[in-house]
């Protein structure tokens, strides 16, 4: 090349971010984790709580200001309880947690392209969101059925992305050289006894959707799965670091183990 020498271009580096409840702030320490060993996402796809993490950290929210957030915020409280024919809870503390730190409605102010994954009710399909309205599609994307209302975008009624596609790697992959997923939802079988009725309708769900989750893994250059996540739970903040700790300390072991080096600045 005589005096010319070409810098070899960086790999273009995918996340993909799984639903889970509140479990899903176990990503925020998969991204934690994932800039110190220098893997910071070029571009992400998430669905339910994992399209919501996806979309604050897109919006230039760091890992640590995220779980700050968390710690600030109310889910799932008694006064958001409706117990109405289209859900348990009113969906309106996710919407004033988007209004209150999203300075607009919209995909465009999003730093990181996000793709957010919702189900189509009337024809059973993946729809995937990233660009125009935002608060919408990530309201959709994280309506549990039965607990959270159904969602209208247009003409069409949209739930949990979740229900059809929980490791949404789909609109991605072929954007990305390098693919890392984090699933936040390996099931514990050492937790039966006394379980409760939100207990049971997780484990239920998460035994339903595993195997399409799971067959996707072969997929990824890097996937992430801490174990026994079911025994934190899907509607609340308790046990929030105990599961912050461990998650952190399982992907920094996996990363290490693939031979990455840790810098923290």
């Amino acid at each position: 090349m005589g005096l010319f020498s070409f810098k070899k271009k960086k790999p273009i580096i995918g996340l993909t971010l799984s639903g889970g409840g509140m479990r899903g702030i176990a990503h925020i320490a998969v991204l934690k984790a994932l800039e110190e060993y220098h893997l910071k996402p070029h571009i992400i796809s998430g669905t339910s709580a994992g399209s919501i993490i996806g979309a604050f950290y897109s919006l230039g929210k760091t890992p640590d200001e995220m779980i700050e957030i968390v710690k600030q915020t109310t889910f799932f409280s008694r006064s958001y309880l409706r117990l109405s024919k289209n859900g348990i809870f009113s969906s309106s503390f996710i919407l004033k947690l988007f209004k209150d730190h999203f300075p607009e409605d919209n995909f465009s102010i999003l730093k990181i392209p996000v793709y957010v994954t919702a189900t189509e009710l009337t024809h059973g399909i993946v729809d995937f969101f990233s660009e125009g309205e935002l608060f919408g599609p990530l309201l959709a994307s994280s309506s549990v059925p039965f607990v959270l209302p159904p969602v209208r975008i247009g003409e069409k009624l949209y739930v949990d992305g979740g229900v059809l596609d929980n490791l949404p790697i789909e609109p991605i992959i072929d954007k990305c050289d390098f693919l890392i997923a984090s699933h936040v939802n390996s099931i514990s079988y050492d937790e039966l006894k006394n379980m409760s009725l939100m207990k049971e309708f997780d484990r239920i769900l998460h035994l339903a959707i595993a195997k399409s989750v799971y067959s996707k893994a072969k997929s990824c250059d890097i996937f992430l799965d801490p174990p026994k996540m079911t025994k934190f739970s899907l509607f609340n903040k308790k046990n929030l670091d105990e599961m912050f700790k461990e998650v952190y300390d399982y992907t920094c072991k996996e990363l290490e183990d693939k031979g990455y080096t840790r810098t923290i600045i």
